[in-house]
C-alpha cells in the first residue's frame, strides 16, 4: 500500500485553493489605477507558488517510481490517469466552443488545421498544465536513474546551475533591458527542475536556519514582484510583465519556501487522527 504523506496532502489542497484563486483573478491582466487592480496584484504574488508546487509534488513522489514498479507499469498508471482525462476534456471544449458557442470558426477548418489546435493547445489555454504534465511523465524514466543516493549531488548541482544561470541572470539582465545569449543556459525545460527539486525537498531534511532564510528571501521576491510590477505598469500605461513568470528566481524560491514551510510544520496532533487525515486525503484527490 502506497504510503500517504499528510504535508504533501496539504500542500495539495492549498496548491489547488491558490490555482483556484488566480483564475478567479482575471482583473490583474489588465492594468487599471484602480485600488482592485492593485489588490488583484496582490493575490497573483501570494498565490504564484501554485503551478511549480504541484510539479515539485510530482516529482516528489514520483522521481524514484523504478523501486515501486516498472516503467511500463509507470506509463500505464500516468497516462490513464492523465492522457484520457486530457483527450477527453479537451474533446469537449472543442465541442463547446466550435459548435454551441461558436467561439472557433469550422468553416473550411481541415484535418491539420483541428490537429493543429489540439497539439498546440489552442482550444482552451488553461489546459497547458495537461501537456506539461503529459512532457514530465515522458522524461520521469531519464530523472528516476538519478534518484539514487550517490547521484544525489549531481541533482542538487542542476538545481542550482538553473537557479543561477536561467531563473536568476537572465531575469535580473532583463530589468537593464540586456538579453542574456539564449545559447548559455543549463540545457534543461524549465519546468523539469521543479520535479527535481521537489524530489530533492522531500527527501532531504533543510536544516532551520536554512529555512528561515528561505521564507525571507521569499517575501522579499514577492515584495519585488509587485513593486517593480506595480512601478513599471504606471510607467508603461499599461500591464508591464518583465518579472513574471515560473521560470523566475523570485518563483523558484516561493515555491520552495511554501514547499519547506509545510513540510516542516508540526503535524503530529492531525497525523494521530485518522478521521481528519482520511478527510485531507480525499479532499486532496
Amino acid at each position: 500500500m502506497k504510503k500517504r504523506y499528510l504535508y504533501m496532502d496539504i500542500l495539495n489542497i492549498i496548491a489547488i485553493i491558490a490555482v483556484v484563486a488566480m483564475h478567479c483573478n482575471g482583473v490583474v491582466h489588465t492594468f487599471s489605477t484602480s485600488r482592485s487592480w492593485a489588490t488583484s496584484l496582490i493575490v497573483d504574488v501570494v498565490c504564484y507558488f501554485a503551478v511549480p508546487v504541484f510539479i515539485m509534488l510530482s516529482g516528489a513522489n514520483l522521481m524514484n517510481y523504478h523501486k515501486k514498479y516498472d516503467t511500463k507499469t509507470f506509463f500505464k498508471k500516468r497516462f490513464n490517469r492523465v492522457l484520457i482525462p486530457a483527450l477527453a476534456w479537451i474533446t469537449i471544449m472543442a465541442i463547446w466552443k466550435m459548435f454551441i458557442i461558436n467561439i472557433i470558426d469550422i468553416s473550411g477548418m481541415r484535418v491539420n488545421d483541428f490537429i493543429d489546435l489540439i497539439i498546440n493547445n489552442k482550444i482552451e489555454y488553461t489546459y497547458y498544465f495537461l501537456f506539461v504534465i503529459l512532457g514530465l511523465y515522458l522524461t520521469m524514466p531519464l530523472l528516476s536513474l538519478l534518484t539514487d543516493k550517490k547521484y544525489r549531488k549531481v541533482l542538487w548541482y542542476i538545481v542550482f546551475a538553473y537557479f543561477i544561470f536561467n531563473a536568476l541572470i537572465p531575469n535580473i539582465l532583463l530589468l537593464f533591458n540586456i538579453q542574456l545569449n539564449n545559447d548559455f543556459h543549463v540545457l534543461l525545460d524549465g519546468y523539469i527542475i521543479y520535479a527535481i527539486l521537489g524530489f530533492l525537498l522531500a527527501n532531504t531534511d533543510v536544516p532551520k536556519k536554512y529555512r528561515i532564510i528561505i521564507y525571507v528571501l521569499a517575501v522579499i521576491g514577492m515584495i519585488y514582484r509587485y513593486v517593480t510590477t506595480y512601478i513599471f505598469s504606471y510607467q508603461d500605461g499599461a500591464i508591464n510583465k518583465i518579472t513574471w513568470g515560473y521560470m523566475q528566481f523570485h518563483t523558484f524560491i516561493l515555491a520552495t519556501a511554501v514547499f519547506l514551510f509545510v513540510k516542516n510544520m508540526n503535524l503530529k496532533k492531525i497525523e494521530s487522527n485518522k478521521k481528519l487525515t482520511n478527510m485531507i486525503a480525499k479532499i486532496s484527490s
